[in-house]
C-alpha cells in the first residue's frame, strides 16, 4: 500500500545556522586540503557543482563557517578562483591539450618555447574558440594553467 510520510518528522534535515564570514582563497584551498585527507576515496570533483561554484556546504566544519562569495574551482587541475570563467576555459582547454596529447603523442606548445605557453593552433580542432586569456601547460604533470612560468 502507498503511505504518506508524515510531514516535519526525521526525515527532514534541520539547516544549521552556519556563520558566514569572509574566507580568503588560501583558507579555502586549506579546508579542501584537509577534507581530501579527512575523505581520502572522494574525489575532489564531489566539491564542483556542474557551473564550477565550489560546493561549501561540504566545508563548513573545515572553515568554521560558510564564505560570503561564491569561489569556483576546475575540475580537471583543482585550481581555485574567484572568477567563474577561468575554471571553464581551463577544463575546456585541459581536455583539448589532453586528446591532442593522446593523438599526436606530442605537447601542444611550440618547440623550444620556454614559457610553455598553449599553441592554440595545434588544439584548435578541440576547442570550439580560443581562450581570452593565455593559458601554460605545466611541465611536470602537463597541466594546464593560467599562471606563467617564473623564470
Amino acid at each position: 500500500m502507498w503511505f504518506k510520510r508524515k510531514k516535519g518528522g526525521n526525515n527532514r534535515k534541520e539547516k544549521q545556522n552556519v556563520t558566514v564570514r569572509t574566507i580568503t582563497i588560501d583558507e579555502l584551498q586549506s579546508a579542501i586540503n584537509a577534507y581530501a585527507n579527512e575523505n581520502p576515496d572522494i574525489s575532489l570533483r564531489t566539491l564542483v557543482k556542474d557551473n564550477h561554484e565550489v560546493d561549501t556546504d561540504l566545508l563548513v566544519s573545515q572553515l568554521n563557517g560558510r564564505p560570503d562569495r561564491p569561489f569556483y574551482m576546475s575540475k580537471e587541475t583543482f585550481e581555485l578562483f574567484e572568477d567563474p570563467d577561468y575554471p571553464k576555459w581551463i577544463d575546456r582547454c585541459q581536455l583539448a591539450c589532453d586528446q591532442y596529447v593522446l593523438e599526436t603523442d606530442e605537447e601542444p606548445i611550440t618547440p623550444g618555447d620556454s614559457t610553455r605557453k598553449v599553441n592554440y593552433l595545434k588544439v584548435q580542432h578541440y576547442l570550439k574558440e580560443k581562450p581570452p586569456f593565455q593559458l601554460y601547460l605545466h611541465p611536470q604533470d602537463r597541466m594546464v594553467t593560467h599562471k606563467a612560468p617564473e623564470k
